[in-house]
């Protein structure tokens, strides 16, 4: 929509009526006709004049941008006002008539010639038409009438640049350009800028480095090298110049979060806490950063550090949700239930689906599984697309107060309105083997593997049922075969690779996949397998060797805590047995 022309005519039936005149909005030059403010002495128009501005008024409003372009360009050539000629170019870009768009450019500057716009408006039409040259001219000429006076022209050059056909057209065009202005800093970042975009990393790298030695204290290329050698996995050069940037600028607020960022991805927790804190000592309240340390203390195991941060955060009137959240995390982690709902059930942003379900586990928890079900119900219907997820944690929260049926019918009614969902028959068929009904199980794979032959996990997860609690041990071989055909990489597929072999009785190729498997994922059930194969080769020590350092690393894992025990009361009976035969005269070692 264009913007209106206020038009101020005299009313022509009175006697007294003076010549219509017509404000014109935006001139350009000295020697352009401008309409002065309310109250001064406003310029004559002619009758063509004021007629050639309503018809192309008019059309504009009526959608038809060919005629407005036409009466726009009589305008601008009877009253020499740049702004009626800058209509008509815009009239002609609405319409896609590129030439006309020339034509009414030409005459914006002559008109103007100092006219910022209009040397942007003409480098995108010569761009338009791959005019490099021709756009060349102009993007200098706007460079040099606005730098200095407005410091983002070079972003605006470069969002020009970008409409090139191609990027190593728009790359060329401002490389052109830098060499006109080879020692501006900001011309140097734009040019490291568009090289990124067109994949171009090494131009990039050295036109932000050449920014930096033109304006060393400059912040927005040392965040832009930081990020462009993240992009490309050059992680260790990133930190030394992200570290080489936080000293020479300690108190730089955009470089040490970037730096405690990083520190987060590198899984450096303790040390990225310690930068956010600074962060907090110069902007105590910044919403962000308190997020961030919040985080950052539950993940060193901190709730108390935690609990502080997260409820400055929500003093601050920021991010409110994200901390009650949090907060409500942090009190059903210290199993003060009634404090946990109180916060979950202020949540209302993003979070409050999940909140809801924390809110269900606890209910449940606290033996009022109908209200954890109903809440649960009300989910569904106001997430419709979330939908399977919940019937799987409705499942889940039955499982863990013992009632078993009740979830093989939230399975079963979830099958019915979600017929041939694989996550649902996944999830059944490993509730319903590890309840006893094998059959069940099986059917729900072999439906999954019928839809989709290549279900690395479903083929996985029936061959180590089978060669679990069967003896259909090459049956098993098969189905295990072909997941690690999809998935060779898979630690719950070697491991199953390895126990099945082990079923088999080939120690030696059992061992290698479980060596393997554990290698990959440091998990108690990996290693209880591995242990139970070096047992059977013989390797007592080293099967307790392997034992022990995953009971260090998983205290409380069941399973392998079953095998350890079992194992330790076999050796203990062997040890008395082998004890007793020493005491038998005459008995001979076998």
């Amino acid at each position: 929509m264009f913007p209106a022309t206020s038009l101020a005519l005299t009313d022509p039936a009175s006697p007294a009526s003076e010549p219509a005149t017509v404000p014109v909005p935006g001139a350009g030059t000295e020697n352009a006709q401008r309409i002065p403010e309310s109250g001064a002495q406003a310029p004559s128009l002619d009758a063509e004049q004021v007629y050639t501005i309503l018809v192309a008024e008019i059309a504009g409003r009526r959608g038809d941008m060919a005629t407005a372009f036409e009466y726009y360009l009589q305008a601008a050539q009877l009253t020499k006002a740049p702004s009626m000629a800058e209509l008509a170019v815009r009239a002609a870009i609405s319409a896609d008539a590129r030439e006309a768009a020339g034509e009414g450019v030409r005459l914006w500057l002559e008109l103007a010639p100092e006219a910022a716009a209009a040397h942007q408006v003409a480098a995108f039409l010569r761009i338009k038409a791959e005019d490099q040259e021709g756009a060349l001219i102009h993007l200098a000429r706007l460079v040099e009438l606005t730098e200095g006076a407005d410091e983002s022209v070079y972003e605006q050059v470069a969002s020009i640049v970008a409409r090139a056909p191609n990027p190593e057209a728009q790359l060329a065009l401002m490389q052109a350009l830098v060499e006109r202005f080879p020692e501006s800093a900001d011309a140097q970042q734009s040019l490291a800028m568009v090289a990124a975009s067109a994949s171009r990393f090494e131009v990039a790298d050295r036109a932000a480095r050449r920014a930096l030695e033109l304006r060393p204290d400059w912040n927005k290329p040392r965040l832009f090298l930081v990020r462009l050698l993240l992009s490309q996995g050059q992680r260790a050069e990133a930190r030394r110049l992200l570290e080489e940037f936080v000293q020479r600028s300690p108190d730089d607020h955009g470089l040490r979060m970037l730096f405690g960022q990083f520190l987060v991805e590198e899984q450096e927790f303790a040390t990225a806490r310690d930068v956010f804190e600074r962060l907090l000592s110069d902007r105590p309240n910044e919403p962000d950063v308190l997020f961030a340390v919040g985080i950052l203390s539950l993940q060193l195991d901190d709730p108390n550090g935690a609990r502080i941060y997260f409820t400055r955060l929500f003093e601050t009137g920021e991010r409110q949700d994200d901390a009650v959240f949090y907060l409500g995390q942090i009190a059903e982690r210290a199993e003060d239930a009634r404090t946990a709902l109180e916060w979950y059930e202020k949540v209302k942003g993003a979070n409050m689906n999940d909140a809801q379900v924390r809110m269900a586990f606890l209910r449940a928890k606290a033996g009022e599984v109908t209200l954890a079900r109903e809440i649960l119900h009300q989910l569904r219907g106001r997430a419709p697309d979330e939908a399977v997820a919940l019937y799987l944690i409705e499942a889940e929260i039955l499982d863990e107060v013992g009632k078993t049926d009740e979830a093989m019918s939230v399975f079963n009614a979830a099958l019915e309105s979600h017929q041939d969902d694989q996550s649902l028959l996944y999830a059944r068929a490993l509730y319903a083997v590890n309840h006893g009904q094998m059959a069940l199980g099986e059917q729900d794979f072999l439906r999954i593997i019928a839809a989709d032959p290549a279900h690395a996990d479903a083929l996985n997860a029936l061959g180590y049922t089978l060669a679990d609690r069967t003896e259909r041990y090459e049956e098993a071989l098969g189905y295990i075969e072909k997941a690690y055909a999809v998935k060779p990489d898979e630690p719950a597929i070697l491991d199953s690779m390895g126990w099945v072999n082990y079923r088999l009785g080939r120690y030696e190729v059992a061992r290698d996949y479980l060596r393997r498997a554990l290698d990959k994922m440091d998990d108690g059930e990996i290693a209880a397998h591995l242990g139970e194969v070096l047992w059977a080769m013989g390797q007592r020590a080293e099967a307790w060797s392997v034992w022990g350092a995953a009971m260090k690393s998983h205290p409380e894992h069941a399973y392998l805590q079953e095998v350890v025990d079992r194992h330790r009361l076999s050796e203990t009976q062997l040890d008395r047995h082998d004890s007793n035969r020493k005491m038998v005269p005459g008995d001979v070692a076998q």
